[in-house]
Formats: C-alpha cells, structure tokens, sequence
C-alpha cells in the first residue's frame, strides 16, 4: 500500500512538471516606457482627438477671412433707354465688410475653441496612459503570482518527496503524502486560473496598442519602487496648473469671454461697398458720347434695429460665463478631492511594501524554516508546516500586490495632477 500511494505522488509531481503549466517565457520583456510611448502612437482614441483638434486649428483662418464678394449680372429685357443710349446689361461686385474688431474677435472665438480641443487631446492621452500603467501593473502581479505558485509548487513537491520518505520508513502517517498531493492539486487550479485572468489582462493592454487581442505579450519588466517625497500642497498647485480638464475649461471660459464682447459689436453695423458697370449700346443718339458705358459706386450698412434681439445674445453669453466658471469650480474641488484620496493611497501603498519587505517577509521566511527543521525532527506535525509555508505565499503574493497597487494608484495620483511625478528621463517617455 505504501508503494502504490509513493508511486502515485511521484507520478503527480512528474505530472506536474509538463508544460501544461509552464508559464511562456519567450520574446522580450514589457517596458514601461515603451507600451506608453506605443499607446499614445497607435491608439485610435488619441488619433481622432488629434485630428479633431487639428480640424479645429484650420477654423482659425475662417473665421478671421471676409465673407466672399459678390458677383451679380443682370439683363435687360425690357431696355431702359438713356441719353447715351439703351442699357442692355448690369454688372455688379459687392463686399461686405464687419465691424472694426468683428472678424480679429471671431479668428480669436476659434482659436479657443482649437486650444479646448487640444486639452480634449490632452486629456485623452492622459487617459490611455492611465490605462496602460494599470493594465501594465495587472501583468506585473499575475507575472509574480504565477511565479510564487511555482515555486509553492516546488515547495510542496519537496515536502511530498520528503513525507513519501517519512511513510516509507514508517516514521509519519499516510494522510501527510495525501495532504500533499492535494495541495499541489491545488497549486495547479490556481495557476490556471492566473494564466487565464493574464490573457484578459493582456488582452486588455493589445487593445489600447490597437493590436489584436491574441498577439503575444511578454513578462513584465522589473519594477523599481521610486522615490515619492511630494508635499500635498504642492500637487494641489501642480494640478490647478497642468490636469488638462481644468485647462479645457479655462479656454471654454475665454472663448464664452470673446464671445460676449462680439454680441456687444453686434450693436454696430457692418458695411457693404458695391460696383456696378453698365453696358449702353451705340448708335441710338446724337450726343457726342453715345454708347459709351456707365459705372456707379454706393456703400451701404445694416442696421441694428432690433434691441431685444441683441440684448438676448449679450445675455445668452453672460451666462455662459458664469455657467463654465462654476464648471470650473466643481472640476477643481473634485481635482483636489481625487488628487488628496491617491496621495494617501500611494503613502499607504509604500508604507505597505515596507512592512512586507522589512518585517512580514522576512519573518515568516524564517518562521518556515523552522517549521521545516522541526517537522524532519519529528517536532512539528505536517500539517503546522503546510500553514507556516501558506502563510509565506500569502505574504508574498501580498508583497507583489502592494508594490501592484502603488503603481496604479500612483499613475492614478498622476492623472489626477496631470504630470508625471517620476522623471521622464527615467521612464524614457517623449515630450
């Protein structure tokens, strides 16, 4: 009997052991810097608004243009006859011409609304960058947990080597060789179940590169916890001057300002300035300039006559301003707000790893090791091993989960400012 439970526990870690769970491990690493740079590339989302903000720049030079003249010709049916002679035909050119300022006020309403877009553009690149860091740091964890699962596997084949050799010899119980196997059984649901989540998670991150979903994507890169020495006050400043949703409204603002001073120009009249020539026949008359062409030049203007009309548009862009000042209001107090919530969250995160990397970890490491040497003396049951080395996975997993975390709720903390809190020469990103 203790043959057959030997021979079957050998035959499941061999099983163990195939490729099935093998993690890949070919093609290059993931580097930050570099899926960033590919997101903000080739990403269809960050295309569109650039090229929504470009269209807009092109409006500029519209508005801030004449209106197109005006060519006219008419026919005389009916010929009017003059003392030069009959008039057969009319030729007329007209120009309009705004205000003084009209036209510089409406070049510069276009401008504003290009530099709103371009904050749109801003803001979604922003966006797919959040994106990438958090989908980056999801790989990064199920990159270690899969890790750490293989090395309990290890682990546990060890120790189901060594409880296989202790029922051998008769100096332990059949049970600890089945708790064992069990546990590796274990070990190896969970590792499908990692394998499976990374291939969402990948998925994912092929998704923002404007890739397929199934196009293979490497281990993560190695990362390095940085330096955060930031004053809160600080990033509330910073995210008042750079977060580019406060920027946006700030030129929805000045564009509803340029907006109100043109309807107070709609109070002043345009001008029009008009040539006709018109064709006399010859031949009619005695008069020494018979058939000879006239030509006339007038000027015109509208009149604004309708008040009420235009003392609705004035009002209409009065309250657009106060409308986007308390837009803008309400994006600051919830800029601040997200920005104070990630700042604890990423003090509480490196707080976190410290405690893991400086305490929990090394404690229970040893805690393990004794337990180990304990249970090949006789001195700890099987079962007291198996939690001590539970209880160094949990640890682990959990290390590799906070280092996870701070890396989102940095990039989180980042989005909210609207700058990058960690050199860009260090993560290698373009201007």
């Amino acid at each position: 009997m203790r043959k057959k439970v030997i021979a079957f526990s050998a035959i499941l870690v061999f099983l163990s052991l195939g490729p099935l769970f093998a993690q890949e491990r070919e093609g290059q690493k993931i580097v930050l810097s570099e899926v960033i740079q590919k997101a903000l590339e080739e990403n269809p989302k960050v295309k569109a608004a650039e090229e929504e903000w470009r269209a807009a720049l092109e409006k500029v030079p519209q508005a801030k243009s004449l209106p197109d003249p005006m060519l006219r010709y008419s026919f005389f049916g009916q010929r009017v006859e003059t003392r030069l002679g009959p008039q057969r035909n009319k030729f007329s050119l007209s120009q309009r011409f705004p205000f003084f300022g009209k036209l510089s006020l409406k070049g510069e309403i276009a401008q504003s609304h290009a530099s709103m877009l371009e904050e749109k553009y801003g803001a979604v690149k922003a966006d797919i960058e959040l994106k990438v860091k958090k989908a980056f740091f999801s790989l990064y964890w199920l990159d270690y947990a899969m890790k750490i699962s293989q090395e309990e596997k290890e682990v546990l084949q060890r120790l189901a080597r060594i409880a296989g050799i202790k029922y051998e010899t008769g100096t332990s119980s059949q049970q600890d060789v089945l708790k064992a196997q069990l546990e590796i059984s274990k070990v190896l649901d969970k590792i499908l179940t990692l394998r499976q989540m990374r291939k969402a998670a990948a998925a994912g991150l092929n998704s923002l590169l404007n890739r397929q979903p199934d196009v293979y994507m490497g281990e993560v890169e190695e990362y390095k916890i940085p330096e955060f020495q930031y004053e809160l006050e600080d990033l509330y400043r910073w995210a008042k001057e750079y977060r580019p949703e406060l920027k946006k409204i700030q030129r929805l603002i000045e564009k509803n300002e340029k907006s109100l001073k043109l309807a107070k120009k709609s109070y002043y009249p345009d001008f029009q300035v008009m040539l006709d020539y018109i064709d006399i026949g010859g031949g009619t008359t005695t008069h020494p300039e018979d058939g000879r062409n006239a030509w006339m030049a007038s000027i015109g203007v509208n009149i604004p006559l309708w008040k009420k009309k235009l003392r609705a548009a004035e009002a209409e862009q009065a309250i657009k301003i106060k409308a986007s000042e308390a837009s803008y209001r309400n994006a600051e107090n919830e800029t601040l707000s997200s920005v104070n919530e990630f700042f604890f969250e990423v003090k509480t995160a490196k707080e976190q790893i410290e405690l893991y990397e400086y305490s929990l970890l090394p404690q229970a490491e040893q805690t393990f090791k004794a337990s180990e040497i304990g249970y090949l003396a006789g001195k700890v049951d099987f079962l007291n091993l198996l939690e001590s080395e539970r209880m160094v996975l949990l640890i682990k997993t959990g290390y590799y989960k906070a280092i996870s975390y701070f890396g989102k709720s940095l990039a989180q903390l980042e989005r909210a400012v609207g700058r990058n809190l960690i050199k860009k020469e260090r993560l290698g990103i373009k201007d």
